[in-house]
């Protein structure tokens, strides 16, 4: 039997699996990703990963799926707003060099969406929309039995499409981008800012205490969660609450939901898959983010016996790596 690797580079965190020929993890890794390091730098610690965990195992290729503008074909990180060290980065070459292995490179969401179709909540669709949830927004597109990549194989920048002309600036040098609004920084920014309004709420009507009795609100469970620290908040913490129902963790997830909505819904007009995934770490909201999502996109959507279904992931944080690990294998079906 032989083995695959895949591995997936967010912004934050670079996971990678060793894989077996039936689709099966047998072993991983997880690794912290410092987004100002210098890319070499990154590869080096990676390929090092790469060779203790294929170590006596025969091994067919290495497949790699990056968050950024990535040609699939050479191999090459052209810019990536999420790891802004990442411009013009040969990876398929540097890794070729260190590891030994034949290397095939792609975005992280089209890794993702690679992964979903063969083993997870899209397989046996011939068109899918698979959404990545976390620090950046990304999206890979299955169509015809083809993972569609574009002229310049940029196709599924979802994150940077424009929610609103007038909308906070982007890295990607736009403004009002789907990302500034639904990634984590986002929803994380939206909530501290409902926290803080409800800490000055439930002071004031301490202080007025004696004049108009108690208000009835209680601060927000997410302040225990952090140890009333809001600039240790991040999703997490928001997801902890909301499956407690807590009003506020919930507000925001709704929000969240309904922004992502207009997003998905704008991609459905163009693309009329049959199915939606939502992946990646924001999307461990689960059931409360489902609802406004969808929500958001049936009451907009028109078209009779439209045939479409918007799920939660079935992989989770797997799917990049089995995407990865299958681009030997699927390099020939890219649609350019």
């Amino acid at each position: 039997m032989s083995f695959s690797v895949g591995v997936d580079v967010g912004g934050t965190n670079i996971k990678i699996g060793l894989v077996d020929e039936e689709g099966n993890i047998i072993c991983r890794r997880r690794l912290h990703n410092n987004p100002s390091e210098p890319p070499a730098q990154t590869l080096e610690i990676l390929a090092q990963a790469v060779l203790k965990l294929t170590r006596s195992k025969p091994v067919a290729a290495l497949g790699i799926g990056i968050a950024g503008l990535v040609d699939h074909k050479d191999g090459f990180v052209r810019t990536s707003p999420n790891l802004p060290t990442w411009n013009k980065v040969p990876v398929k070459d540097i890794l070729s060099r260190l590891t030994r292995l034949n290397v095939f490179c792609c975005n992280d969401a089209n890794a993702v969406a690679l992964g979903e179709w063969l083993y997870g909540a899209a397989k046996g669709c011939r068109n899918a929309l698979c959404i990545t949830l976390g620090t950046g927004i990304g999206s890979g597109i299955i169509t015809d039995n083809h993972l569609l990549l574009g002229a310049n194989s940029y196709a599924g920048e979802l994150g940077h499409t424009t929610l609103s002309l007038r909308g906070p600036a982007c890295p990607c040098g736009n403004s009002g981008c789907l990302e500034r609004y639904v990634g984590a920084q986002a929803i994380v920014f939206r909530c501290r800012r409902l926290l803080r309004q409800q800490q000055r709420r439930v002071a004031a009507s301490r202080n007025q205490l004696s004049l108009f009795g108690p208000s009835g609100e209680r601060l927000s469970l997410i302040f225990e969660l952090v140890g009333y620290n809001l600039n240790r908040l991040s999703p997490r913490e928001i997801g902890s609450a909301a499956r407690k129902k807590d009003k506020i963790a919930l507000q925001v997830i709704k929000e969240t939901g309904a922004l992502l909505g207009l997003g998905i819904y704008n991609a459905l007009m163009l693309l009329d898959p049959e199915i939606v995934v939502l992946g990646g770490g924001v999307s461990r909201f689960g059931k409360p983010l489902l609802q406004a999502v969808e929500q958001t996109v049936f009451a907009r959507l028109y078209g009779s016996n439209r045939q479409l279904k918007i799920v939660l992931s079935f992989l989770g944080d797997d799917a990049g790596i089995l995407g990865a690990s299958q681009l030997h294998r699927l390099a020939s079906n890219f649609t350019p």
